[in-house]
């Protein structure tokens, strides 16, 4: 009897096909993982270009910062170099450079063999132009030493010794700055002659024809907003110098903001198309907190600006316009014929600028967050530095070592100096010794009754911080800083109490230098306003600022790393699932399959079977 064939089964084919269907949802998360990372990369491209866009704005500089630029040149930079030091007024002016400041240098007749030469007892005094006497001598015995000393007083001028032939040094005094202001005179016990090789000697230059000196060769108060540094005498041909603000930078920076604010507007208008179907639409297709940056900018043009005068300007007199396709166009001509008409107005249309009514009271810089607006100020209290006032007591010997410990909000510090022969002198070293030391305060002659008596201390900083002085008692100077203030008032009715001169309100850094006879000549208080423009690019920096780490393009793309994370995971764990199935399958496909050969088995013996039985 015949019996029917058992096939094979193809396993494979048929695990791949079962795992194809079981794999589909893990496929659709991988997609939508997919989706989401190609929306977190829009995210990131418009944040982006929003924080180009601050920086395009930013780079008009902080408050007053457009007023300072300016082009500034020289007929002649070989014989006056020219800088902008800031805002000043256009202007020509003719220079003619008459002599060049120098600094005084000696140079002493005594020969050394070598800087460790003793110095045979020699000593060294030094008389400055205001005819201060100091004396000094050397530590180690060593002319070398003696040269360390003079350096390590500080008081302009250095010493060295100068090898003025192979073996042979001679000691050359120097002042450190030049000036006849800072001319001096030496003379020695054991020294040789003292030979001036060089004067000190003010710079000349006659500036449109005045006759003009100062003690250095690089001279900043002559040209309003221009540094001068003299090279060389100018003999018969004088130097124009020009000052001018510099326009053209202006024109580009602007051009620059309106370039960066419309690729805000190109890279939000692709993220957020809405196409015919999904390759045609933007990966932000649709979300409409994405497509408001570009109106949020053109809000921000369309708005009235102040100007430095009050005058209202629109954007349009800076050479920006409004396209009806969403776009900003730049005209620089429009703005560099503005420029020209009224610079000031259109400065503070543009940049961030302040101002004040109240005596001694101006806005230093701005904070993140300041808002434009007028504020009401008042202010009731100067703000004053604190003092010590010494004891009088009889000078010491001229030359006696003394040793202060000041103690203050920056710490310890030793400030150590030697007595004079007059309190004069003694308080020219003991300025010397507060500024080697770093301490911020100031020494005086205290005098009483036209007698000078001893010395009284003010700190350079302003408000109620103290400082304690020891160990100066032979001298008077023994105590703690007293009679310091700070500034306080109220602004907007509100009131306040500065660190020292300063204070911060809406953004604002505010600075007191009002002092207490201003207030009193007021009647008590000094009254006025504190106004402060943003300006059209303060306006697009804020804009542009919401590109930054805590904005609202980069939260809205690290929400969705939240969930691809999330969906990563879950695609992990549907690895692990698919991974029991399959496994769970192929034991059943295995099952089946032994089932299957023990049937091809039992086959085989039947037909053997079979046969056996027909041939008998």
């Amino acid at each position: 009897m015949a019996t029917a064939s058992v096939g094979s089964i193809d396993t494979e084919s048929i695990i791949t096909q079962l795992m194809a269907v079981e794999r589909n949802p893990q496929d659709l998360m991988k997609t939508q993982i997919s989706t989401m990372q190609t929306k977190q990369n829009a995210w990131q491209a418009i944040a982006d270009k929003l924080t180009a866009l601050q920086t395009a704005s930013d780079a008009l500089g902080g408050l007053g910062a457009l007023a300072k630029l300016r082009t500034v040149t020289s007929t002649d930079p070989t014989s006056v170099s020219v800088s902008s030091t800031g805002a000043g007024a256009s202007t020509n002016a003719t220079i003619d450079v008459v002599a060049l400041a120098s600094a005084q240098s000696v140079l002493v007749s005594d020969v050394f063999n070598a800087t460790t030469d003793p110095d045979g007892g020699r000593s060294l005094q030094l008389t400055d132009a205001g005819g201060t006497v100091r004396s000094y001598s050397s530590a180690d015995g060593t002319i070398g030493g003696l040269a360390n000393a003079i350096n390590a007083a500080g008081i302009g001028v250095s010493a060295r010794l100068l090898q003025t032939s192979p073996g042979k040094y001679q000691l050359a005094l120097t002042a450190t700055t030049s000036g006849t202001a800072n001319a001096f005179t030496a003379a020695g016990t054991g020294f040789g002659t003292f030979t001036t090789v060089r004067p000190a000697a003010d710079a000349q230059i006659q500036v449109d024809g005045v006759l003009v000196k100062r003690s250095t060769n690089i001279i900043g108060d002559v040209i309003d907003g221009v540094q001068l540094t003299l090279l060389k005498p100018t003999g018969t041909a004088p130097v124009t110098i020009t000052s001018a603000r510099d326009t053209s930078s202006i024109v580009a920076k602007v051009k620059a903001i309106v370039d960066a604010a419309n690729a805000v507007g190109t890279m939000a208008a692709a993220a957020t198309k809405i196409g015919t179907d999904a390759s045609t639409s933007g990966p932000l297709a649709g979300d409409y907190s994405a497509s408001t940056y570009m109106d949020t900018i053109r809000n921000a043009i369309a708005q009235p600006l102040s100007s430095a005068t009050g005058k209202i300007m629109t954007a349009s007199a800076l050479g920006i316009s409004l396209n009806k396709d969403g776009t900003i166009t730049f005209t620089a001509s429009a703005l560099q014929a503005t420029l020209d008409s009224m610079p000031d107005d259109a400065i503070a249309a543009l940049g961030q600028s302040a101002a004040s009514t109240a005596d001694g009271v101006t806005v230093a810089s701005t904070v993140t967050g300041a808002k434009p607006g007028i504020h009401a100020i008042v202010v009731t209290q100067a703000a004053l530095q604190p003092t010590l006032t010494g004891a009088a007591v009889a000078l010491p010997a001229p030359g006696t070592a003394e040793s202060l410990t000041v103690t203050g909000t920056n710490g310890t510090s030793t400030v150590t100096f030697n007595t004079g022969a007059s309190w004069a002198e003694t308080v020219a070293n003991v300025n010397i010794g507060l500024k080697n030391a770093g301490v911020a305060m100031t020494a005086s002659v205290q005098t009483s009754g036209g007698v000078d008596q001893g010395i009284n201390l003010t700190e350079t900083r302003y408000g109620t911080q103290t400082t304690t002085i020891a160990g100066g008692g032979d001298i008077g100077l023994t105590g703690a800083t007293t009679g310091g203030s700070n500034a306080a008032g109220t602004m907007d009715g509100v009131a306040f109490v500065a660190n020292g001169r300063t204070f911060v309100s809406g953004g604002l850094v505010v600075s007191i230098a009002t002092n207490a006879t201003q207030i009193a000549t007021a009647g008590g208080s000094v009254t006025g306003n504190v106004s402060f423009t943003q300006g059209l690019a303060g306006a697009l920096s804020a804009i542009g600022a919401q590109g930054g780490t805590t904005g609202p393009p980069l939260a809205s793309k690290a929400t969705l790393q939240t969930q691809i994370d999330q969906m990563t995971q879950r695609v992990s764990d549907f690895d692990h699932y698919l991974s029991q199935y399959e496994s769970t399958i192929r034991a059943k496909f295995t099952s089946m399959q032994t089932m299957l050969s023990q049937l091809q088995s039992m086959q085989a013996t039947v037909t053997r079977m079979g046969a056996t039985t027909s041939t008998g």
